[in-house]
């Protein structure tokens, strides 16, 4: 509506009193000049009044809108109801789904607002906390005191990527694992790791012990072997002596991959110079790599020292030369190099062998995993060289790093951090 026609309306609707004011006074023309005046000025007035409180933010609302009548606000309104009942049912629906997928979880989830306060909890979680029942909106506060669970959620909370939190309760042993979420709070996940850390332990124990119990036997089939070798032809006598070796090779890693996983294998660094080390595994490898026909080549520019496990580095370096050797082929290389990169000492690698799948290269440093065995047929072992590798680079706080192109070589190189240059 127009002010126009609005002032209009509100004239038509004031004409009684109008009328009421004539008859109620006296005839002469000045009397009834006066109560047209004051008529007048009362409907202006009260027009102007009602216009502004109703009628212009209502055609405000309209032009705002883009539409030209309050009709069509009606069907805007009516449409903006239907899309809020669907979003009110969509949010319903989805609760639920996310309740039923929590509540399916095997691990326990937790979602907490900036002020630690409950979203969620399913089941699993609700068992961590020791609770029978619990409200969404109660804190978290008033359920666990740990502080260190209290901490790792925090800082989740502010953002920072929460770090693994090992805890053990009444109910057992437990990992939390927070992580920040984008719109506030944080989302902790609840694992109950105690049947995994015994079925580890149990685990270890087992391949110590049998890698124990087996060095005897082979220890007397060794010397059995070498007491035959007069009387059998040479060549079964050497078959036999290199299947002996390569099963004691195979117990003396798992039992090495054992104690370095239970804690048992003690790392005793000192500083020392990285190029004997370098020197030694390439001679003790000539013969080796000779036989295969591979080139071995040394690439030690600097002679550079830094704190290390001596036995451990030569096990680490041996381990990837020996892979590197195993997986070439007649007339490829090996090459050990020895770098430093300002506080960086950096051991590298490489070779032109068979290379690795960009599919297995996520894989080959698990244990017991190997390389499809019809591309390296005849190159024994359990897949535990890289594993052991792994494990013992990081006892000794040093990084590893794969790079492999199949059918072109691989290229590991250890990284260890060093102190500046004196």
């Amino acid at each position: 509506m127009t002010r126009g026609r609005h002032f209009l309306v509100t004239a038509l609707a004031g004409l009684p009193i109008l009328v009421i004011g004539f008859a109620a006074t006296s005839s002469t023309p000045s009397n009834r000049t006066w109560i047209a005046v004051f008529w007048l000025v009362a409907v202006g007035l009260t027009g102007e009044i009602v216009w502004r409180r109703s009628q212009q933010p209502i055609n405000t609302l309209v032009a705002s809108l883009g539409l030209t009548s309050i009709h069509q606000v009606a069907n805007r309104v009516g449409k903006l109801q239907d899309q809020a009942e669907r979003c009110r049912t969509e949010r319903t629906e989805m609760a639920q789904l996310i309740g039923d997928i929590s509540t399916g979880l095997g691990e326990g989830l937790l979602v907490v607002d900036p002020d630690l306060h409950l979203r969620l909890c399913n089941p699993r979680a609700q068992h961590f906390l020791g609770a029978e029942s619990l409200t969404l909106g109660a804190s978290l506060l008033d359920l666990e005191r740990n502080p260190d669970i209290v901490n790792g959620i925090r800082s989740a909370v502010g953002g920072r990527a929460g770090q693994r939190v090992l805890v053990e309760n009444p109910r057992g042993v437990w990992e939390l694992r927070p992580f920040p979420l984008s719109q506030g709070g944080a989302v902790v996940l609840v694992t109950e790791v105690g049947p995994l850390r015994r079925a580890a332990e149990l685990r270890r124990r087992f391949v110590q012990d049998l890698s124990h119990e087996l060095r005897s036997p082979l220890a007397v089939m060794r010397t059995t072997v070498e007491a035959l070798e007069d009387e059998v032809p040479p060549d079964i006598a050497r078959m036999m002596v290199r299947q002996v070796e390569r099963i004691t090779r195979l117990i003396d890693e798992l039992y090495e991959l054992a104690s370095i996983e239970a804690g048992t294998l003690k790392i005793e660094t000192t500083h020392q110079s990285i190029g004997p080390i370098v020197r030694q595994v390439a001679s003790d490898f000539a013969a080796i790599a000779s036989r295969a026909e591979v080139d071995l080549r040394t690439d030690l520019s600097e002679d550079f020292s830094f704190d290390f496990d001596k036995r451990a580095l030569s096990r680490v370096i041996s381990n990837l030369v020996d892979n590197a050797i195993k997986y070439n082929r007649p007339g490829g290389w090996v090459k050990i190099t020895a770098t430093r990169l300002e506080n960086t000492a950096q051991i590298e690698v490489e070779d032109s062998g068979l290379g690795i799948p960009a599919s297995e290269l996520g894989a080959v440093l698990q244990r017991f995993y190997r390389v499809d065995r019809a591309r390296t047929p005849g190159a024994g072992g359990l897949g535990l060289g890289l594993a052991i590798v792994k494990h013992m680079v990081q006892l000794m706080g040093g990084d590893l790093k794969l790079d492999s192109r199949e059918d072109v070589g691989t290229r590991v190189t250890v990284s260890f951090p060093i102190g500046p240059t004196s």
